[in-house]
């Protein structure tokens, strides 16, 4: 796996929110076998992504990696589950990390489901540099309405149900999140695909970003719908939403130059963000995994996941086999 690594330098290089990328991977990087496993975080199996937003006046890095833990049994898969997240948990306040063992615990995929798939069944981010912790867990897998009902116990979200209920009814959920520092910060995503032909129901008001006037660039309108995931996101205290769109890579085929021209059609990109996701994309040893459009009212923000490329990785053979799109 040493020899996929190279991007994580790269970032560090780039952006400077990005030092400290390649200590933050070695804390919480897989530690099973890498021939008994393979990550369904990225479509090749790579163990870990490069978030890389456009904060304005600079880029910000945040790192997405999937820490398998396959263990002995059910309580041992736990265990090792959250002894991985204690390596990030001081990064946010002791009740926000409470909250979070308590939505891992209750979501994450049992351990018969985790060792027939064997793939990571949760996956942990942070900032290298700044507060703040993500837990991702896949739905994929279970009933919309037992994990409508999971989501809602684990994150005290009865005041959203109404559009919880209505996203599980409607769409296809494949993943949950919950990020944040503090209880006040704490934020639930549900990352799930719209029906094709189907408006979506009212409930769920979904805000999706608005494209500046003009057509649609080419590769966006000959997307297919399977490209594109949504993100509904919820406050945990309060009433707060948002939204979000994903357009996976691997589905589109783009180049550096032609995904900032699709993110610049919907935000106002800073030189910042160009110039530091140039700098990672500037060797081989990367490549775009998803782009990101986020709604805010102060305009909508982009995103840029990068992977590590897969002529990066041609010495572990489990990231390069079976390339699917997740």
């Amino acid at each position: 796996m040493d020899a996929a690594v190279s991007l994580l330098r790269r970032a560090e290089a780039a952006i400077p929110s990005g030092r400290g990328a390649s200590a933050l991977f070695a804390m919480l990087r897989p530690d099973d076998d890498p021939q008994s496993w393979r990550s369904t975080l990225n479509n090749d199996g790579a163990p870990y992504q490069i978030a890389v937003t456009d904060a304005g006046a600079d880029a910000s890095v945040r790192l997405i990696v999937d820490p398998f833990r396959l263990g002995r049994d059910e309580a041992d898969r736990v265990g090792r589950n959250l002894a991985a997240f204690d390596r990030i948990a001081h990064r946010c306040s002791s009740a926000a990390a409470a909250r979070c063992r308590r939505f891992m615990a209750a979501l994450a995929p049992s351990f018969e489901e985790g060792c027939e798939r064997r793939s990571g069944d949760i996956w942990l981010a942070a900032l290298p540099g700044a507060a703040g912790v993500g837990i991702y867990v896949t739905a994929r897998g279970r009933a919309p309405q037992i994990q409508c009902t999971r989501l809602i116990a684990a994150a005290g979200l009865d005041h959203h149900r109404a559009a919880i209920a209505a996203i599980h009814a409607y769409g296809a959920v494949e993943a949950y999140s919950i990020q944040g520092s503090r209880c006040d910060d704490l934020a639930i995503n549900i990352y799930w695909k719209p029906r094709g032909g189907t408006p979506l129901p009212p409930a769920i008001n979904f805000e999706p970003p608005a494209l500046s006037p003009g057509s649609p660039p080419t590769a966006l309108a000959r997307a297919p719908l399977g490209a594109m995931t949504l993100c509904s996101t919820f406050a945990v205290l309060g009433s707060g939403r948002g939204s979000k769109i994903d357009l996976c890579n691997h589905c589109l085929g783009l180049d550096l130059a032609a995904s900032l021209e699709i993110l610049g059609r919907f935000c106002d990109l800073s030189p910042a963000f160009v110039r530091g996701a140039g700098d990672m994309l500037a060797g081989e040893d990367a490549e775009i995994a998803f782009l990101g459009v986020r709604v805010r009212p102060s305009g909508d923000r982009a995103y840029l996941y990068l992977k590590p490329a897969a002529s990066a990785c041609q010495s572990v053979p489990h990231l390069v086999e079976g390339a699917t799109c997740r």
